[in-house]
């Protein structure tokens, strides 16, 4: 990491003001990619999401694998021409299939990508604000690769230090629970209506 960007420093005459004249600013940095890094439970979180893309890819793999074998078929000499139209409309249907196939693969991917990330951004938010809070930080500035670019300096240790800390307490709160996202409820079930009147007679 070596990069402080001009919007940093700008974030950091602004928010000047708002702390003693003699008081310097007080800020720190959250890199999402060190927390990926030394804590036991994010780590769970990308390993979740490597099996499920892994499951997916494999299931693709074995879906080409079979088009292959009929695109070999259908080039087979002993093959009758009625047998070989019959066979090529099947590779042309599969073809089709094979391409929805990975569409929605893609999609599931996607879907549970933000399932998880989204429990694992709830379960850290509160974490980060917590330190910032005990450490009376005015900003945290998050630091991710996609951003590298407009950091110009940064001390590396100093940078890792917070990030370090949040994933300390990130896997002593959540210790020996499960990484995968929890369930919706299930609504519960309408009360029973109450018996009628019962007639006489």
């Amino acid at each position: 990491m070596r990069h402080i960007s001009a919007l940093a420093t700008l974030a950091i005459v602004v928010a000047a003001p708002l702390a003693a004249q003699d008081a310097a600013p007080r800020f720190a940095i959250f890199a999402p990619d060190q927390l990926f890094k030394n804590s036991a439970r994010a780590k769970k979180v990308i390993e979740q999401l490597d099996g499920i893309g892994k499951n997916l890819q494999s299931k693709i793999e074995a879906k080409q694998k079979d088009l292959e074998k009929m695109a070999e078929q259908v080039k087979s000499p002993g093959l009758s021409e009625e047998g070989r139209a019959k066979l090529q409309r099947e590779l042309q249907d599969g073809d089709l299939a094979f391409k929805r196939m990975q569409e929605d693969s893609q999609k599931e991917f996607n879907k549970e990508s933000e399932k998880i990330y989204g429990q694992f951004q709830t379960e850290v938010g509160p974490i980060v604000e917590d330190v910032a809070r005990e450490r009376k930080l005015q900003v945290v500035f998050q630091y991710t690769r996609q951003n590298a670019g407009m950091f110009a300096y940064t001390d590396e240790k100093w940078a890792v230090e917070f990030t370090d800390e949040v994933a300390k307490r990130y896997d002593a709160k959540f210790e020996g629970q499960s990484a995968a996202p929890k369930a919706a409820p299930r609504p519960a079930a309408p009360a029973p209506k109450p018996a009628g009147p019962k007639k006489n007679g």
